[in-house]
């Protein structure tokens, strides 16, 4: 499958994905929440309601941190998520979009899990449970979308050094370098 290939098919893998994706471009969900979220830098990608359902994401996905090590906030994972999607391919961008719009849809919520308020609105116990039920989802849509918020979380988070403590990650050093000398 050609990189092209699987950029289209992105959370398009089923016709009611279609329909969902279709249907979020025309309901209003951001608009209570137009002043939701205060970054203290400018977003480049993300609405404040899509800054604050990342953030609320990659919290629940990464979980939270071990005594002494940084979370998901001291690392900012939200607003580097929101700093590389900026540089991404336009229908990337776009799906990314939709994808934040469905997933955190009150509607959308009801229709696939019969919960009644939106995923930011959620207690964390049960925004674990509705992160749950799409990466075990029927739907090929819902679970690809999943992976999508997963990778983002996990690869923002770790990509960082602040967080390889604790996983006992040196970083990549030359074999050398790891024994403390030079060559």
């Amino acid at each position: 499958m050609t990189a092209s290939a699987s950029r289209r098919s992105f959370l398009k893998k089923t016709l009611f994905g279609i329909a969902a994706l279709s249907a979020a471009k025309f309901l209003p969900f951001e608009n209570a929440y137009a002043a939701v979220s205060e970054t203290g830098q400018p977003l480049k990608f993300f609405s404040p309601m899509e800054f604050l359902i990342m953030k609320n994401v990659a919290a629940r996905i990464v979980g939270d941190p071990a005594d002494g090590h940084p979370g998901t906030d001291v690392i900012n994972v939200s607003l580097r998520a929101d700093a590389f999607l900026a540089d991404a391919e336009p229908e990337i961008q776009d799906q990314f979009h939709q994808l934040l719009t469905v997933f955190n849809g009150a509607l959308f919520a009801f229709l696939f899990d019969f919960r009644f308020s939106s995923f930011v609105e959620m207690s964390p116990s049960d925004q674990d449970a509705y992160l749950h039920s799409w990466m075990t989802s029927t739907l090929s849509f819902r679970r690809t979308a999943f992976q999508a918020l997963k990778r983002v979380s996990l690869s923002l988070f770790y990509t960082d050094s602040r967080s390889w403590d604790e996983v006992h990650y040196d970083g990549m050093f030359l074999p050398w370098e790891r024994a403390g000398g030079n060559k």
